[in-house]
């Protein structure tokens, strides 16, 4: 698993766990938001809106929020959203295939809380080592679902 930051940019992590599942299989289950909930450490609910968009309902160190989310592009090995209230920024989670007949799944998120005094108040308590370990733990159960199911 390679973890970084994304170009130094403030509340931003870049996750790659490799899997040992084919991406055709695993590129669909990321692929639909719906499944966020059941990978995605934090998430605590998935309410579906409309097509394309979600309210989220994540445990933080600041307390309980419920973001918007649209999703902007999804397809059979990617997944893209936006937040559209609370949080600023959005995610990115692509799966490619391997020589191992396995994949990588990458994750890329950049987040801020909107209101100012939350925003501090997320610096404070670590929200970026919050959410890195959360992005590292989110690749780490997406592992084991897709390498305990039989293909």
């Amino acid at each position: 698993m390679g973890i970084g930051r994304n170009n130094g940019v403030e509340g931003s992590v870049s996750i790659e766990q490799h899997i040992a599942a084919p991406a055709h299989k695993v590129g669909p289950y990321i692929g639909d938001f719906r499944n966020a909930g059941n990978w995605m450490v934090g998430i605590e609910s998935v309410e579906r809106i409309a097509e394309n968009t979600y309210r989220l309902k994540l445990d933080t160190p600041v307390g309980k929020i419920e973001p918007g989310v649209s999703v902007t592009e999804h397809g059979d090995h990617s997944v893209r959203w936006m937040y559209t209230s609370t949080v600023e920024g959005g995610g990115r989670v692509e799966v490619s295939p391997n020589s191992t007949g396995g994949c990588v799944v990458s994750y890329t998120g950049e987040f801020k809380l909107k209101r100012k005094l939350l925003d501090r108040a997320a610096r404070a308590v670590g929200m970026e080592r919050f959410s890195r370990r959360n992005g590292e733990r989110s690749l780490l159960r997406l592992k084991q679902l897709m390498e305990a199911r039989r293909y």
